[in-house]
């Protein structure tokens, strides 16, 4: 084998993993030690870490640190808020690499925060080993609070990437070993029972930890009115028995007239039917703080007598 037909192989290869490959790579594709020495002497070749490279050519892009970081101890896969951002979910922010590798791996990586476990469930994600969704909730749940883990969750099966159902399941096969996060997914799971429906937004979000937090009783989430025939016609929270409809006002995003317009029909229609609106929006639900825990006091109060006067309403 030439030494061109060696860098031709190697270079095909970095093309798909982001720039980045390992000494056993390199071996398998005919490189020799001496080889391998010559070119990282020459610039042509970048030691990124102990044993792992890359073609001087390629950027220096955060995925190619996690694959590097990856491909830096056998059996290693990106995990932790590394694979949380590799995935996408919302709330959470590249940063320094972080692998989980088998229990007899090395803990030792320049290149990573290194974290063994025997419970690995893995993917492929961008073409780099990573932790999957379920198993990264569950690595997560020690570090992150349940409301973050939660917006993420949402978020993921608004967007009908993922299944709570796959979280469960996940969950009830490493429950016996006591992961350190356990109370946390188990939150995660009782809120998210038989019937349970995810917010769309951060607002929306926003308006269900208020309804929560001031215990309102029979509130059904993303309601399609009576009167509303399309599948797509629903509000964000109701409560039926009250013939109360709460809606988090996204007017942050959508400013234009139609939009009042629209809404202003939907209300005058839902009082006509004999139903109250209430609408809350951003700056109501997230600057005005000292303000909001009044405001949840007064929600609670009112609705709760709406509530007390359901056979009322219903008669």
């Amino acid at each position: 084998m030439t030494a061109r037909s060696v860098d031709t192989a190697i270079a095909r290869l970095a093309r798909t993993q982001h720039g980045a490959f390992n000494r056993r790579q390199a071996m398998a594709a005919g490189a020799t030690l001496q080889m391998i020495a010559r070119r990282l002497a020459a610039g042509a070749w970048l030691q990124l870490g102990p044993g792992v490279y890359a073609l001087a050519g390629n950027d220096p892009t955060w995925h190619r640190q996690l694959k590097a970081a990856q491909l830096s101890i056998p059996g290693a896969v990106v995990s932790g808020t590394a694979a949380a951002a590799l995935h996408r979910l919302t709330g959470f922010r590249r940063g320094r690499p972080e692998i989980t590798v088998p229990p007899t791996g090395s803990r030792r990586c320049a290149l990573a925060v290194v974290r063994r476990s025997p419970f690995v469930e893995a993917t492929t994600r961008d073409r780099i080993a990573v932790t999957t969704l379920a198993s990264t909730f569950v690595d997560l749940a020690a570090r992150v609070s349940s409301k973050r883990l939660g917006r993420a969750l949402d978020d993921l099966v608004v967007a009908r990437r993922f299944e709570v159902a796959a979280l469960a399941e996940r969950y009830v096969a490493v429950a016996h070993h006591r992961p350190a996060g356990a109370a946390t997914i188990s939150e995660l799971l009782e809120r998210r029972t038989d019937g349970w429906v995810p917010t769309e937004s951060e607002l929306e979000d926003k308006l269900d930890e208020v309804l929560v937090e001031a215990g309102v009783p029979g509130i059904v989430r993303q309601f399609r009115p009576p009167w509303r025939t399309a599948e797509r016609e629903r509000v964000d929270v109701a409560v039926p028995t009250g013939r109360v409809i709460i809606e988090a006002d996204g007017r942050r995003w959508h400013t234009r007239v139609e939009d009042f317009d629209r809404d202003h029909a939907r209300n005058n229609l839902a009082v006509l039917m004999g139903w109250r609106p209430l609408r809350y929006g951003w700056f109501d639900l997230t600057r005005r703080r000292a303000e909001v825990v009044d405001e949840r006091r007064a929600l609670a109060v009112e609705l709760r007598v709406l509530l007390a006067k359901a056979p009322d309403h219903a008669a």
